[in-house]
């Protein structure tokens, strides 16, 4: 029994110290769920924004249930270039990833404390260089 108890210990503390140098500990690049860096962007070669974000982050571009008195349909998240709305997710078709600093994705209840109502779909908000 005291075998058996050893080794579950082991095995526990194996897979502790797998978990922690999977999760970026260990020296490589931590990556944010809510943000891409111009780095990140950089290391992968996509011709517009949306196609970046489609790799790096596809969750961004998902629909989520709408809820509002207004359309119970699946909303997307609503863009946001430089500070100002742009619209939906077809404006990132414009955009080149060598023109952007940072990519920020905000969770509904973030994008609606920011920027007001009717983010259902949350928001993506893109830093430019120009700025």
């Amino acid at each position: 029994m005291l075998t058996r108890a050893h080794s579950s210990m082991v095995l526990v503390a194996t897979l502790l110290s797998a978990g922690c140098a999977s999760s970026g500990e260990s020296g490589g690049p931590s990556r944010s769920r809510n943000l891409i860096t111009q780095d990140e962007l950089m290391e992968v070669p996509h011709s517009t924004v949306y196609e970046a974000v489609r790799a790096l982050r596809p969750r961004w571009l998902q629909a989520r249930a709408g809820a509002t008195f207004q359309s119970r349909e699946p909303q997307t998240a609503r863009v946001y270039i430089d500070g100002q709305l742009r619209g939906e997710l077809g404006e990132m078709w414009n955009l080149l990833p060598t023109e952007v600093n940072e990519i920020r994705f905000m969770s509904a209840s973030d994008a609606t404390t920011r920027f007001g109502t009717n983010h259902i779909g949350g928001a993506i908000v893109i830093t430019t260089r120009r700025r």
